[in-house]
């Protein structure tokens, strides 16, 4: 009796732990680089399809190659829902790999 419920016990601190987990969303799409010039100047991605909402994202850092305002690129980027932003404009996200689109 004692060990069933030791794992019936068991068996729900494990099924609690992985509903309690939560997966940070990938975004894959195209887009296009926009220079904005606020805030001292950064480049955003405009996505051509919107996620959630927002056709905005806000990257941490844009690899040189891919800071040409207009350029249009395939993406795969990490939100960052729990991270906030100077620049107030977009969805905050990681860059994981961007390919230019032409």
């Amino acid at each position: 009796m004692r060990k069933r419920l030791m794992l019936v016990g068991i068996i729900l601190l494990v099924l609690i732990s992985i509903t309690g987990c939560q997966t940070k969303p990938i975004v894959v799409g195209r887009g296009t680089v926009k220079y904005i010039s606020s805030d001292g100047g950064f480049y955003g991605i405009v996505s051509h399809k919107p996620y959630n909402g927002t056709y905005f994202f806000d990257p941490i850092f844009m690899p040189f190659r891919f800071r040409y305002d207009g350029l249009h690129i395939w993406f795969i980027v990490l939100l960052l829902t729990n991270m906030g932003s100077i620049h107030c404009w977009g969805e905050t996200v990681l860059n994981i790999k961007i390919i230019r689109w032409i």
